[in-house]
This record gives C-alpha cells, sequence and structure tokens, in this order.
C-alpha cells in the first residue's frame, strides 16, 4: 500500500480560515441522546461486510480509495490536509496537548467532513490516523453527543456494551456509537488496522471470499 496520503492545497484563504473552522462542529444534536441497544466490538469479518458495501472486499486500496467511496456513500464530501509543519507549526502542539494523533471536524450543514493531520507523522502512523478517522465517519461517532457511563470498559471482544442512536441515519456501520466514547476510540483504531491490512491483501484476505452476498 502506498501510504502517502492525498494533500490538498492550503495557500491562501484556507489557511486564513483554518482556526475558525477549528471551532466545535461536532455532537450537534440538540437533544441528549438515550442509550439504544447494546453490542459487541467490530470483527475483522464485519468490516469486510462493510467494505463489500462499499465495493471494496477483495480489492487492494489505499486511504484515498477508501475515503473516497466512503464519501460517495454518505453522500458527504471528505477532504484530508496533510499540513507541513512549516504551514502550521502549532498544529502538532495542539494535538500533543489533545491526545490525539489527528483531527476531524464535520458539519452536517455544510455536508462535508474534513480530516487535519501534521505532515511530520510518519508514513505509517499517517496512514493510519487517517484511517482512525475515517473510521469515526463510518461508525456514526459524530452524531451523536457524548453519555459517558461510569462503569469500567471490559476488555474481552464478545463483551457486549451500550451503543447510542443517532439523530440522522447517516453511518456505514450496522450496528450503532458505542456510548463511551473510549470505546468508540477503541473501535475507530480496530477500524483503522483492518482497513489497513484488507487493503494490503486484497482477494488474499482471509474475510474477502465469500462477502459478496452480503449485499
Amino acid at each position: 500500500m502506498n501510504v502517502d496520503a492525498p494533500k490538498r492545497d492550503l495557500k491562501g484563504p484556507f489557511l486564513n480560515k483554518l482556526t475558525g473552522f477549528w471551532g466545535p462542529l461536532r455532537n450537534l444534536s440538540a437533544a441528549r441522546s438515550r442509550v439504544n441497544g447494546s453490542r459487541s466490538l467490530l470483527t475483522a469479518a464485519e468490516f469486510q461486510e462493510e467494505l463489500a458495501i462499499l465495493g471494496l472486499s477483495g480489492r487492494r486500496f489505499e486511504p484515498e480509495d477508501y475515503s473516497d467511496a466512503l464519501g460517495e456513500y454518505l453522500d458527504i464530501s471528505i477532504t484530508v490536509h496533510v499540513i507541513p509543519d512549516s504551514w502550521y507549526p502549532e498544529l502538532s502542539r495542539l494535538l500533543a496537548l489533545s491526545g490525539r494523533l489527528g483531527e476531524l471536524r464535520y458539519s452536517e450543514q455544510l455536508n462535508m467532513a474534513a480530516i487535519f493531520v501534521p505532515g511530520s507523522l510518519p508514513p505509517l502512523v499517517l496512514t493510519l490516523t487517517i484511517l482512525h478517522e475515517l473510521g469515526h465517519l463510518a461508525a456514526g461517532d459524530l452524531l451523536i453527543e457524548s453519555d459517558e457511563q461510569s462503569e469500567e470498559d471490559q476488555h474481552a471482544e464478545q463483551t457486549i456494551f451500550e451503543t447510542l442512536p443517532l439523530k440522522k441515519e447517516k453511518k456505514l456501520a450496522r450496528g450503532y456509537p458505542f456510548a463511551r466514547e473510549s470505546l468508540r476510540e477503541r473501535e475507530a483504531n480496530l477500524r483503522a488496522s483492518y482497513a489497513l491490512f484488507a487493503g494490503c491483501l486484497g482477494d488474499d484476505s482471509p474475510y474477502a471470499h465469500g462477502m459478496y452476498d452480503v449485499l
């Protein structure tokens, strides 16, 4: 897999508007979400079903291919901005302070999503960071309000966790997002690793065969 992410032109007006777009665009629902059922963490086989829906199962693909297919399915515009440190040196520091490697911003009103990652990340880390943020879009994580639960996470893959409903069914995943933010982050990491290996293996993936009937 080519781990070089698509670079967008950030010169001129975009840099002037970057700070304004950095404002809070997440969690736009008006009322607090209610707990809505439960499920376990996503498996590699279930992720392959999502790839089949996107037309990527059994194919070698790069993050840009996954982003384009996901954006078309969700009917939103997704852009990835790999920002050189010389253009916006504060980005890496702001992300480090927040404990993140990248930043995803989504606006329902504009029907668009933007992923910001510093260009100083190593290639593999850069790829996984982009796939992680795309995983949040696939899960519909940005269409809920946080509803943190007090109990500690359990780590068994088959453990059942509470989920939250969405105000709009704009997601690829079959299940609803988890109620706990830590679980949403954990599953985004899973999606990133599944996507990396599936994109590298293509038809050699053990989960690719037999997935074309899920549609």
